[in-house]
This record gives C-alpha cells, sequence and structure tokens, in this order.
C-alpha cells in the first residue's frame, strides 16, 4: 500500500511539472557540411529544417527533413527522421544543447538512386538567441540488394531557430 501511495505521488507530481512547463512551435533551418571520414569518406552539403515543439526550458522534439548532397559523386539522399534536443538553460541568451537525430535516408539520385538506411547524429551545440551552431557525428548507412555501404562524417551545422 505504501508503494501504491508514493507511485501516486510520483504520477501527480510529474504530471503537474509537465501541465506547467510551456509548450510551444519550434522551427530550425540548417546549412552545414560533413567531412567524410574512414573507408568510405564523402564530404557533403547539409540542407535540414525541423518542424517541431520546445517543453518548456529544457526539451525539444521535431520531425525533419532535409537534402544531402555528396560532393564527390554527385548523389543525393533525403534524410527523414526524429531530433531530440536536451538544453541546459542560463541567465544569458547563450545555452548550450545535446542533440541526436534518428531516421533514415532515402537516396534520389546518382548511385545511391535506389537505396535506403539508417541516419544517426548526435551532436552539441550552442544557441545565441534566435542562432544556433552545432558539431556532431554523422552515420549514413545505405543498404540495396543485401549490402550496406556505412558513410561516416564530423558534421558541423549552423541555422536559426524560429
Amino acid at each position: 500500500m505504501k508503494k501504491l501511495f508514493i507511485l501516486l505521488v510520483a504520477v501527480c507530481v510529474a504530471s503537474s511539472a509537465m501541465a506547467q512547463a510551456p509548450v510551444k512551435y519550434q522551427g530550425e533551418f540548417d546549412l552545414g557540411y560533413s567531412f567524410g571520414v574512414g573507408t568510405l569518406s564523402s564530404g557533403r552539403v547539409n540542407v535540414h529544417t525541423i518542424q517541431g515543439i520546445k517543453v518548456g526550458d529544457y526539451f525539444s522534439t521535431g520531425v525533419g527533413i532535409g537534402a544531402d548532397y555528396y560532393i564527390s559523386g554527385q548523389d543525393m539522399t533525403i534524410p527523414l527522421f526524429l531530433n531530440f534536443k536536451g538544453y541546459i538553460p542560463t541567465k544569458s541568451k547563450v545555452t548550450p544543447y545535446a542533440s541526436l537525430d534518428l531516421g533514415t535516408g532515402i537516396g534520389v539520385a546518382g548511385i545511391f538512386k535506389k537505396e535506403t538506411g539508417l541516419m544517426l547524429t548526435p551532436a552539441v551545440g550552442v544557441k545565441i538567441g534566435m542562432f544556433k551552431v552545432q558539431a556532431g557525428y554523422n552515420l549514413q548507412q545505405l543498404t540495396e540488394s543485401a549490402v550496406s555501404l556505412n558513410f561516416h562524417a564530423l558534421q558541423i551545422k549552423a541555422g536559426v531557430v524560429f
């Protein structure tokens, strides 16, 4: 009975805290470059947008879409992903954060035309007012007919948050 009471109190406190956290729309637009590393190193230009919500001062999530243009072979993928960000609120306009993009890349041009696969990008960044910069690691896996290619890259992005 005591455990049930403690669980009930914890649920009430958590739901009360969530109810008080303001939820508002948050959009982002990023331009970046991924420096290819490893065996299949291929640099690529990134143009991404994320549309989602910010919950309180500590968390945001959204759905992202973009275009990754591979310089070496004029290949292109369209990443579709979920984005999760955790913020460390500060008293100033400078807000550090950790980010994770998790989704898929769909080949639309060049040798990747019919390939799809996992896309994963953990990153850290800083938001300064409405501008942001971030650095991360990008994994793009493309598979067709049971053959998998893994492209690894160090990624740098700059963008705006609106």
